[in-house]
């Protein structure tokens, strides 16, 4: 290519270096021409006048490729057609003016397609939403039960329900315990000083440690209502009568190791709370070594 990019500036008799022909040619494909497109133009720039052999020549452009790259040149602005007798002469636009033109019809082209997208997003949101809808209006028949087996979270879950229990709390209780004695007393004092009913069924050999002999005292002394059975079937806590967290022990561990379950299912806490009362009315309100 001939296009001369440095201008000898005869006022300060200094050259300044101007774009880079790699640069005009990546900028002018930025705005939508071909590589070949914008080479012809560049060359175009050069002087008033070419032939398309010329053309071809000086911008390296095939000659077969020519004749369609100035017809596509035409038809967006960039140059213009005149005839000297028989032979075809084409000439650059002035930049000025070409240019802005590119951009514009860019812009019209992104705008399109734009809107070309736009249409596309609402028929697939008209499409999906009913798919969505008939799925997620299918409950996961498990959606009501969560399984916890770290015992933090089992102690967190049991937490957080005393603390927003309404109206009723039912415990059957044995050993051994995932709470301190500490944190257990904290979290029976909670609900009992918010005057929520409080009752807990213990397995009488709960009573022969001290310090669940403590324990049970202290929450009696709150107001916690409590009995004592030969055996509890397993450790459950009923809030509301309607939230269930049991915790089920291992029975192959060699240490206490429990999985709980937290279930939401009204039909099943109807079902614990009637072998919670059956059970509480079974129970005695001492352990059986205080019976005289």
């Amino acid at each position: 290519m001939t296009v001369q990019h440095e201008l000898y500036n005869n006022t300060t008799d200094q050259w300044c270096l101007k774009m880079q022909p790699s640069q005009s040619l990546e900028n002018l494909a930025n705005l939508g021409l071909t590589r070949y497109e914008a080479a012809v133009y560049l060359t175009l720039l050069e002087r008033q006048d070419f032939t398309p052999a010329q053309l071809a020549a000086a911008a390296q452009v095939p000659r077969q490729r020519i004749y369609d790259v100035l017809s596509s040149l035409c038809d967006r602005g960039l140059s213009l057609e005149h005839r000297s007798g028989k032979q075809r002469l084409f000439r650059a636009v002035d930049p000025a003016d070409a240019l802005p033109g590119l951009l514009q019809a860019k812009q019209r082209q992104y705008e399109a397609e734009l809107a070309r997208q736009q249409q596309q997003t609402d028929t697939m949101v008209a499409a999906l939403a009913p798919l969505y809808a008939t799925g997620h209006s299918n409950q996961d028949p498990l959606a009501y039960i969560e399984v916890l087996s770290d015992p933090s979270r089992i102690v967190d879950r049991g937490t957080q329900l005393a603390q927003t229990a309404q109206h009723s709390i039912c415990v059957f209780f044995t050993a051994p315990s995932l709470l301190s004695h500490e944190a257990g007393l904290k979290l029976v004092q909670n609900p009992l000083d918010r005057g929520i009913s409080y009752r807990t069924i213990y397995e009488r050999n709960v009573w022969q440690d001290p310090s669940s002999r403590e324990f049970i005292n202290q929450c009696q002394a709150w107001g916690q209502q409590v009995r004592f059975v030969p055996e509890v079937p397993f450790k459950m806590q009923l809030f509301d009568e309607r939230v269930t967290l049991l915790s089920l022990q291992d029975p192959l561990a060699g240490s206490p190791s429990f999985t709980a379950l937290n279930i939401t299912h009204p039909g099943l806490a109807q079902m614990l709370k009637i072998a919670f009362e059956t059970l509480w009315s079974q129970g005695t309100v001492e352990p059986l070594e205080n019976l005289g």
